[in-house]
C-alpha cells in the first residue's frame, strides 16, 4: 500500500509501522487490547475471551511486529546496495468499512518480495507472470483480506480480524490495485 508523503523501498509492500501516529504515544504495557474480540476463547454466545487470550493474543502481535522490523532491516540494506533502480512495484491492500487493512506479516513479505525481486530487470510483457505468481501463492490483495487474521489500521494499531470486521466472517473490501511504474 502506498501511504501520499511517505517515500518507500522499491519492490515492498507498505503498511503502516505500529510506533507512528497517534497511537505512538500510549506505553507498551497498556496495548489497547480491552476490546479485542478473539476468534480463540470466544464462545458461540459472543461472551469475551478470557484475560489469557488477550495476553497471547497481544504476545503473537508483538512477536509478528518484531519479526517484521527485523525483515524491514534487512531488507533495507538489499535496497539500498543495488546499483540501478528497479521498477517500483507497489501493492495496495483494501481497506474495510472499518478503515483497516490486512497486516501482512513478515514471512508473507518475504515471499513478496522475493517473487517481486526475481521479475526485476525482465522485460515488462513478464510482468503478469509476477501478478500470477503472486496469485497462486495467495499474495493478492483480496487474499490476504481473506485470509488475514490481524488487521492494521492508517493510527498503526494491530488487532484480530473479529474487531477489525466487526465480528464478520467477511467483511465487505474497498478497491485494489496492483500496479507496476517506472520510477
Amino acid at each position: 500500500m502506498h501511504i501520499p508523503g511517505n517515500q518507500t523501498p522499491m519492490g515492498t509492500v507498505i503498511a503502516p509501522k505500529r510506533d507512528e501516529g497517534p497511537a505512538a504515544n500510549r506505553p507498551e504495557d497498556s496495548a489497547g487490547f480491552a476490546g479485542v474480540m478473539s476468534d480463540i476463547g470466544a464462545t458461540a454466545a459472543g461472551t469475551p475471551p478470557s484475560a489469557s487470550a488477550d495476553r497471547h493474543d497481544a504476545n503473537e502481535i508483538a512477536r509478528m511486529e518484531k519479526d517484521l522490523a527485523t525483515y524491514r532491516r534487512e531488507r533495507e540494506k538489499v535496497v539500498q546496495s543495488r546499483t540501478t533502480d528497479p521498477p517500483a512495484f507497489q501493492l495496495a491492500l483494501p481497506v474495510n468499512d472499518r478503515g483497516y487493512m490486512p497486516y501482512v506479516p513478515a514471512d508473507q513479505l518475504k515471499l513478496i518480495d522475493r517473487i517481486m525481486d526475481s521479475y526485476l530487470g525482465r522485460p515488462p510483457h513478464e510482468m503478469k507472470m509476477m501478478w500470477e505468481e503472486l496469485e497462486a501463492n495467495g499474495l493478492t490483495p483480496n487474499q490476504l483480506a481473506r485470509t488475514a487474521k490481524h488487521f492494521i489500521n492508517l493510527k498503526g494499531e494491530i488487532v484480530g480480524r473479529a474487531e477489525a470486521t466487526g465480528g464478520a466472517p467477511s467483511a465487505a473490501q474497498g478497491g485494489t490495485a496492483w500496479t507496476a511504474s517506472l520510477v
